[in-house]
C-alpha cells in the first residue's frame, strides 16, 4: 500500500503516473473458439485473472486479461451462424483483450455466460445459445431489469441492495442526477419513480438480485430508454409504506425512511429466515495451526437484525497503489480478491456494499462516506503491502485496526488469513489509517503480502492463491458476525 494515500487528497501535491508493461507480464499463449461446445478456451504462460463483460452496438462479449501481452496470439477466427468472429488484440499496454462478436440481430443472456478456470493459466468462457433480438423496446415486467447497455452514458447502474437503514442503489461513473416522482395514496399500493438521465443499466444486473419484499417494497422495475439515454427505477410500495427519501451520492443512491420514521417500523412483506453458516471450501483449520481467537465480546452494530459488510478495495483507477517487482500493481491484486470476498459473503446471506467494484479512482473520504451512509455493520479494506525494491527479503501478512472493536475484527480475520496464505506472520497492529479512523463501525485493513517481496510476489500473482485468500477473508468475517446472525 502506498502510504501517501493514507491522508485526504487535495494537499497540493502533484504527481505523474507512467504506465509501462510489467517486466514479468503474462503472455497469452493460445486460444480458440470451440464451435461445437460454443465456448472459448485460452491459455497463458502464468496465472491471470480475466474480467468478462458484455457490451452492445454491436453485441459482443469482451474478456480482458490484465497484466498480459499477446505475443503470437493476435489473430481473428471467423465462426459463422450467430457469432460473426472471435479476435484477440492488445487493448492497452498492460491488457490483452479477446472479443466474441455476434452477428447483427443476435443477442444472448449475460447471466448465462460462464467463466471458469481450469487452472490459474487455463480458462473456459462458455456462452449460452444466442437468440434473435427484438427490434422493438422490451416491455417492463415485475421485479425485472430490461433494456440494453447504452454506450457513452455518464452513469451505470450496477445493483440494488437492502441495507440496515433502507436501500442502496450502486452506481459507477458520474454522481447520478435524479428526478423523483410519487404516485398514489399512502393507504393503498403506490409507486415511487426515480429517473436517471444519461444513465445505463449494467448488462450483468440480475433481476433475481433485486431486494424483493424488503421493507414493504413489493416490486422493483428497472428499465432503459435508448434515445435519449436514460434509466428508470420504479418502486412499488405496499399500503402504509413510508414516503422514502431519495438522495444521490458519490457511488450511488441512498433510499431511507423520512426523518422521524424508524426502519424497525417498516416490515418485510415476506421475511427471510437466516440460513446456517457454511464454511467456504478450502478454509478448514489445518493440523498444527493455533486455535482462532474467540468471537467478539463487544458486539458489532446490528440494526434490526440485518448485517451489512462494506468492502473497500484499495486504490484504483489513476492510483495503482504500490508497484512492486516486475511492475506488479496493488490495485490489480486487491480488486478481484475483494469482489470474490463479496460473492462468498452474499452466498452466505450477508449483505455487501462495495466502495468500488471496478477500476476507478476513488479518494479516501468517499470510501468512508459509503460505509457510513449505508450504516454498515463492519468495514474491511483490502490492500497489498510494499517497501523499497531494494528490500526483497521483507515479506508477510499484516492486519490493522484503529479501535478496540476493530482489533477484534482484525484479529479474527488475520487468524483465518495467515494459515491460508503460507506467508510470514507480521502480526495484528494498530494504525491511524484514514479509513479506519473515520468509519463509524468496527473496521480492519488487511495487507495481502508485499508486492516488493521476493517470496510474496509469487503468490500475489497466482489466481489460485488469491482465491484462497478471498475464502479465508470471508470466513474471518463470517466468524466475527456469527453470534449476531
Amino acid at each position: 500500500m502506498r502510504f501517501d494515500r493514507l491522508v485526504p487528497a487535495g494537499l497540493g501535491i502533484v504527481s505523474a503516473i507512467v504506465v509501462t508493461v510489467p517486466a514479468e507480464a503474462a503472455q497469452l499463449q493460445s486460444w480458440w473458439f470451440n464451435v461445437r461446445e460454443n465456448q472459448l478456451v485460452f491459455t497463458t504462460d502464468t496465472g491471470v485473472q480475466p474480467r468478462a463483460q458484455m457490451v452492445f452496438n454491436p453485441t459482443r462479449v469482451v474478456i480482458d486479461l490484465p497484466g498480459t501481452t499477446l505475443g503470437p496470439a493476435a489473430r481473428n477466427q471467423a465462426v459463422g451462424g450467430a457469432i460473426r468472429e472471435v479476435r484477440a488484440g492488445q487493448f492497452d499496454a498492460q491488457t490483452a483483450r479477446i472479443v466474441v462478436e455476434l452477428n447483427s440481430g443476435y443477442t444472448l443472456d449475460p447471466r448465462e455466460i460462464e467463466v471458469r478456470g481450469l487452472s490459474s493459466n487455463r480458462w473456459i468462457v462458455r456462452l449460452p445459445e444466442a437468440t434473435r433480438s427484438e427490434t422493438a423496446p422490451a416491455e417492463t415486467v415485475g421485479n425485472a431489469v430490461n433494456g440494453q447497455f447504452v454506450r457513452g452514458t455518464d452513469t451505470f447502474i450496477d445493483g440494488v441492495s437492502a441495507t440496515p437503514d433502507g436501500f442502496f442503489i450502486r452506481t459507477r461513473g458520474e454522481v447520478p442526477e435524479i428526478n423523483v416522482e410519487r404516485q398514489g395514496d399512502r393507504d393503498r399500493e403506490r409507486q415511487i419513480t426515480i429517473d436517471l438521465p444519461d444513465a445505463s443499466i449494467s448488462p450483468f444486473l440480475r433481476a433475481e438480485a433485486l431486494p424483493l419484499n424488503r421493507y414493504s417494497v413489493s416490486r422493483w422495475e428497472i428499465t432503459q430508454a435508448q434515445q435519449p439515454a436514460a434509466a428508470r427505477i420504479t418502486m412499488t410500495l405496499a399500503a402504509n409504506s413510508p414516503d422514502w427519501e431519495v438522495t444521490s451520492t458519490n457511488g450511488g443512491i441512498v433510499i431511507l425512511p423520512p426523518s422521524g420514521v424508524s426502519i424497525s417500523t417498516v416490515p418485510d412483506q415476506n421475511p427471510r429466515v437466516n440460513q446456517p453458516i457454511t464454511v467456504p471450501p478450502g478454509s478448514q483449520p489445518q493440523p498444527g495451526i493455533p486455535p482462532r481467537p474467540q468471537v467478539p465480546t463487544n458486539p458489532p452494530r446490528v440494526n434490526n437484525g440485518r448485517l451489512l459488510v462494506a468492502i473497500d478495495p484499495g486504490h484504483g483507477g489513476q492510483d495503482p497503489g504500490a508497484v512492486g517487482i516486475g511492475g506488479l500493481q496493488e490495485k490489480t491484486i486487491v480488486l478481484p480478491v475483494s469482489l470474490r470476498v463479496a460473492e462468498i459473503l452474499r452466498a452466505q446471506g450477508i449483505q455487501v456494499v462495495m466502495t468500488r467494484s471496478d477500476d476507478r479512482t476513488l479518494d479516501l473520504q468517499p470510501r468512508v462516506d459509503i460505509a457510513n451512509q449505508v450504516n454498515a455493520t463492519v468495514f474491511l479494506s483490502i490492500h497489498a503491502n510494499a517497501i523499497s525494491l531494494s528490500r526483497p527479503e521483507v515479506n508477510g501478512i499484516e492486519t490493522y485496526y484503529a479501535s478496540d472493536a476493530g482489533r477484534q475484527l482484525a484479529s479474527i480475520i488475520h487468524a483465518n488469513v495467515l494459515p491460508a496464505s503460507g506467508m510470514q506472520d507480521r502480526g495484528v497492529k494498530q494504525a491511524r489509517f484514514y479509513v479506519l479512523r473515520h468509519t463509524d463501525m468496527p473496521a480492519a485493513l488487511v495487507e495481502l503480502g508485499f508486492v516488493t517481496g521476493q517470496d510474496d510476489v509469487i503468490r500475489l500473482r497466482d489466481a489460485a492463491w488469491r482465491e484462497r485468500m478471498a475464502q479465508a477473508i470471508a470466513q474471518g468475517v463470517l466468524q466475527y458476525l456469527q453470534p449476531y446472525r
